[in-house]
């Protein structure tokens, strides 16, 4: 099975997983009237929608090139990726602002909604087992194509969030229960706020990253070192006597990546069979590497050394 047939196959079992836990959080709330629960089941039902689109995405990028668009639908999964940050970005803050003004109605009137915490235990162990299992199940796809998935990616740092705050949420209510009758007894009525706002400090970073990086990949920032240190080695040593590789320009749109290669003829002069055997030797390079990119080789004497950094 090919990369997109096996990244629409799981995406379409982590869909199911999102609409289990939604339909779980959301009953649960009706329970325990818990709003970190009610996020929780909130963030998950948007997961499953965001994974339709997804899904589309995954066989729209499969696609070959067209004449409209001659790079392909890359730029397509960047833009999911992006999407799914600001989602997991604005379901933090959303829980930020909310408890946080939960915590500040507490201090001012004294009072607040009891929460029910028997049921959110209940809820937090199934929700880490099912993340945890889907988590699994999306690194093991993830492996199966050299993580070259941006979208399984960006899903397992949601998946891996969503099982930290769920099992977080748990561990708060169970310790809770510890702290009736004593000094901090005060904290009981609004410790699931506490926990979601410092959940929401320790998960922040991620959403962030993600964000960077597909903003990075939509303005075309050449950020990839670490793959042309693996290119380069390899290309030097079949440019003929003279010849010198002036640069090397890499972007990458989701899994694609798009290869410049500025070569220096010097005074060397070559066929036009002999240029397209470099191309095709370079190509070649470039495809063992990154399976899904475009490579462009130009033969110039003009240097890059007027570019700014």
């Amino acid at each position: 099975m090919n990369m997109s047939g096996i990244e629409t196959k799981a995406m379409s079992y982590i869909l199911w997983a999102y609409v289990l836990m939604a339909v779980v959080g959301i009953g649960t709330f009706a329970f325990s009237n818990s709003e970190a629960v009610l996020i929780d089941g909130v963030f998950n039902f948007i997961s499953a929608f965001s994974m339709i689109i997804g899904i589309k995405i995954s066989k729209l990028v499969a696609k070959k090139p067209t004449k409209s668009l001659p790079f392909g639908f890359a730029m397509y999964e960047t833009l999911y990726t992006l999407f799914k940050g600001l989602l997991i970005f604005g379901v933090l803050v959303l829980a930020g602002v909310s408890n946080s003004f939960k915590i500040y109605d507490y201090i001012v009137t004294g009072s607040v909604e009891q929460v029910n915490g028997g049921s959110i235990i209940y809820y937090s162990i199934l929700m880490v087992i099912i993340c945890s299992l889907v988590y699994l199940y999306i690194a093991a796809q993830c492996k199966k194509v050299n993580n070259q998935s941006i979208m399984l990616q960006t899903e397992k740092i949601a998946v891996f969030q969503n099982a930290i705050i769920s099992g977080a949420i748990g561990v708060v209510f169970l310790l809770v229960g510890f702290l009736e009758n004593t000094s901090l007894a005060f904290i009981v009525p609004i410790a699931d706020s506490i926990i979601v706002l410092v959940l929401c400090v320790f998960l922040f970073n991620d959403p962030v990253k993600i964000l960077k990086n597909a903003f990075n990949e939509l303005i075309i920032k050449d950020i990839h070192n670490a793959m042309r240190e693996k290119i380069t080695p390899k290309v030097l040593p079949i440019l003929p006597l003279g010849y010198s590789l002036n640069h090397v320009s890499i972007n990458r749109l989701g899994r694609t990546y798009y290869f410049l290669f500025l070569i220096n003829p010097s005074k060397v002069n070559l066929s036009l069979t002999e240029i397209e055997n470099i191309q095709d030797s370079i190509k070649n390079i470039v495809k063992s590497e990154a399976p899904f990119s475009f490579t462009d080789v130009i033969f110039s004497s003009k240097s890059v050394d007027d570019w700014e950094d």
